[in-house]
């Protein structure tokens, strides 16, 4: 019936759907399944009549939507005679969506698709997974919504629409407690306001715009029909779960019950005049820029927001960055925006400014505390080839450095720059320790050998001398005998040795 446009924004008519309609003499009843996608929808319409996925709907199980736009069953199923006896007769025509919210499309050909659903429905059979959640209440809101108004726009103020059925549809339900029925109605109740919350305000509006669908819900839910669910198509009805099997003929029976002639200004429709209102509607609404939830109020604000933004960051410009997390967010807080009831503008205007001073802030911060943790880094590196090492030297040094970097750096990126710093250290103090005790142990041996040479050939003082030679061994010969138990480093007398450097140096 409809297909997306390239842009995947609007909506085409396809004439093959329109010449069905036309086919159709008497009253037609469209059940429409809408819903997100990868929830089931084509299966569940397969499941209806009865019919395998080969040959019915389009069923999927790649990540990426199967349905594209809005099909008909070709082939129209009457209604059941007790249904006639009470109302003018009529076709069913069963119809598949594409499920919303999935990836590479705008958020207005979601809602073309969900409002062209809800004005070409007599039975609207909303399927979820699981349970129902605020956000699929705040969406079929705004399709009603603008189904509604596009009908009073388009067709009329006088027009009257018969509210049609809805049928809330819970797949893969195994949660415990409130019946399918229960649960839709508790979700449409209006939620108790005491206080006037505004965000409680805000969820009863909703509600509201759903008063008269709500008096024509009805709830159902469906148990998994088997664990696999990439094999659906494939199973028999004795392969599926009993329990589902028998909730899906009670399912065939209510949708036959609740699918009545879609009527208009208290008549019943043909397929032709069906056919008509969908063209017209379908025109309508890609002629329409549609808003939706998250882009109404920066829409209808844009240039004032855009003006305002451009005056506080020329001021927020000034300000000297980086500075804390804190601090930030009272000049945010400093900032003194509209008047009360132009709150949602402000709220929105200082997230904004939030945003762009935030990155301003972080972009110094990341550059000046960069600076500092560099600087010492490289001074490390410089304390590392110290003529003679001194280990004093090099803690005094990373204490200098550090505490310079903790006084100036600031801003949101000082912890990552701290923690970057910290490592730095423990991989040069490390490579310095041990090079350290290498160079210290290589001078005294030097410094052994060369006491021996000229207590021998220049000064001739035999002790000396001997003690010299004998130092000489001592290093030679012990650090080979401790190698195998403890590191000479590791002992009291190394420790001794090292203060006593660092007392000369």
């Amino acid at each position: 019936l409809v297909l997306p446009v390239e842009s995947r924004s609007q909506l085409a008519v396809q004439e093959e759907g329109l010449e069905l309609l036309r086919s159709i003499q008497g009253p037609v009843a469209p059940v429409v399944v809408i819903g997100p996608y990868r929830s089931g929808k084509s299966f569940t319409l397969n499941q209806l009549l009865g019919v395998p996925c080969d040959k019915g709907f389009g069923v999927g199980h790649t990540r990426e939507t199967e349905t594209k736009g809005i099909w008909l069953w070709g082939t129209p199923q009457p209604r059941k005679q007790q249904q006639q006896q009470q109302e003018a007769g009529g076709e069913i025509v069963y119809v598949d969506t594409e499920g919303f919210e999935s990836t590479g499309k705008s958020n207005s050909y979601d809602d073309r698709i969900f409002a062209l659903s809800a004005l070409l429905s007599s039975l609207l059979v909303y399927n979820l997974p699981e349970t129902i959640r605020e956000s699929d209440v705040a969406k079929l809101s705004f399709a009603v919504e603008l189904a509604q108004g596009f009908y009073e726009h388009d067709l009329g103020s006088k027009v009257c629409v018969r509210p049609g059925s809805m049928l809330w549809l819970i797949q893969r339900d195994f949660l415990q407690g409130q019946s399918a029925d229960q649960l839709v109605q508790a979700v449409l109740r209006p939620v108790p306001n005491p206080q006037h919350d505004a965000g409680l305000e805000a969820l009863n509006q909703v509600r509201s715009s759903l008063s008269a669908l709500a008096r024509n819900s009805t709830g159902f839910s469906l148990r998994q029909p088997h664990l696999d669910r990439t094999r659906l198509c494939e199973l028999a009805d004795a392969d599926l779960d009993p329990g589902y099997v028998q909730q899906r003929e009670r399912l065939k029976a209510t949708v036959q019950a609740l699918a009545r002639p879609k009527v208009v200004n208290g008549r019943w429709l043909s397929g032709a005049e069906l056919a008509g209102l969908v063209s017209k509607m379908v025109a309508a609404l890609n002629e329409q820029e549609i808003p939706t939830g998250a882009s109404l109020l920066a829409a209808f604000n844009r240039d004032v927001l855009a003006r305002c933004a451009a005056n506080y960051t020329a001021a927020l410009a000034a300000l000297p960055l980086p500075v804390d997390d804190d601090q930030l967010g009272a000049m945010l807080k400093s900032l003194q925006i509209g008047r009360q009831r132009a709150a949602d503008t402000r709220a929105e205007l200082v997230k904004e400014l939030d945003r762009a001073l935030q990155a301003r802030n972080q972009a110094a911060s990341n550059t000046q505390c960069s600076e500092l943790e560099n600087n010492c880094e490289s001074l490390l590196d410089e304390m590392q080839g110290m003529r003679l090492p001194s280990l004093h030297k090099f803690e005094a040094a990373h204490r200098r450095c550090a505490a310079a970097f903790a006084a100036r750096c600031r801003g949101p990126a000082k912890q990552q720059q701290a923690e970057r710093l910290d490592k730095a250290w423990a991989r040069a103090s490390k490579a310095f320790g041990k090079d350290y005790n290498d160079r210290l142990f290589t001078g005294l041996v030097v410094a052994s050998l060369a006491a021996a040479c000229v207590f021998r050939f220049l000064l001739r003082v035999q002790l000396l001398e001997g003690a010299s030679w004998a130092a000489f061994l001592f290093l030679e010969i012990y650090p080979k005998v401790r190698a195998q138990r403890v590191s000479m480093y590791d002992t009291k007398g190394w420790a001794l040795t090292v203060r006593l450097w660092e007392l000369v140096v």
